[in-house]
This record gives structure tokens, C-alpha cells and sequence, in this order.
């Protein structure tokens, strides 16, 4: 009976240390919450249909180069030039269909703005998404 009692007890023993902790042993019975990534302010990029830039999302916030892409002429015909707009500057005067790369310094959060050319009525903005940056 004693060799019995001798395999059963170290074979108990093996089989307790491989469950984990029983739930007596935590401290308020939850399990340990999991660790994530923080969170990160994204600058929201809004689907656009008369101007669409490329890349439409910035992956950081160093400066990149965007290549604004516009297209009234189908929607209004009767508009002949339009402008974009960066801030308050004109970026470009162009025809009413037609593409604009950027320099170096788009970063997310800039919009640009785009106007009938004749007279600046506001016809649609775009946002260039990614990271919030700090100024």
C-alpha cells in the first residue's frame, strides 16, 4: 500500500504544476489584463469625389510628396479652370481636369481646397489621413 501511495502522490503533484494557478491563488480572481499597443490619434482622410490625392494616407509624419488628382469637367461641364488651394496660397490654376504633384512637404492633416477657377466658389476639400502630428 505504501509504494502505491508513494507513485500516486508525486503523479498528483505533476499533474497541479502543469493546471497554472488554481483561481484561489490570484489575488482579486481576474486574469491579468493583456498589454496592447497605445492608441494613436489618426487624422481621418473623408472619400472625396471631385479631388483625390495619392497617396490619400501618410504612414508617419515626416513630409512626403502627394499628387492631387481633380475632375469636374464630368459633374460641371461649365466650369473651365479650377485652383487648389494649400491654407490660403493657390497651389495650382489649372483646367478643370488634371493632376499636381507636391513638393516635399504634405504632411497628414493638410488639406487642400478646391475652387471653380473663375470665381472660388469652394467645390470640395480633401484631407491627407495618417498620424495626428504635431505642428
Amino acid at each position: 500500500m505504501k509504494k502505491i501511495t508513494l507513485i500516486a502522490v508525486p503523479f498528483a503533484l505533476l499533474l497541479g504544476a502543469c493546471s497554472g494557478p488554481a483561481p484561489s491563488d490570484q489575488t482579486d480572481g481576474s486574469a491579468p489584463a493583456p498589454t496592447a499597443a497605445p492608441a494613436t490619434a489618426q487624422v481621418e482622410a473623408p472619400a472625396t469625389t471631385l479631388i483625390r490625392a495619392e497617396p490619400a494616407v501618410l504612414p508617419d509624419c515626416n513630409p512626403a510628396v502627394v499628387t492631387l488628382h481633380w475632375n469636374v469637367f464630368t459633374t460641371h461641364p461649365e466650369i473651365k479652370t479650377v485652383k487648389v488651394y494649400s491654407g490660403d496660397r493657390v497651389f495650382v490654376h489649372s483646367a478643370a481636369t488634371g493632376k499636381q504633384a507636391t513638393g516635399p512637404w504634405v504632411r497628414p492633416g493638410a488639406v487642400f481646397t478646391l475652387k471653380n477657377g473663375a470665381d472660388d466658389t469652394e467645390l470640395e476639400k480633401v484631407t491627407i489621413g495618417g498620424p495626428a502630428c504635431s505642428p
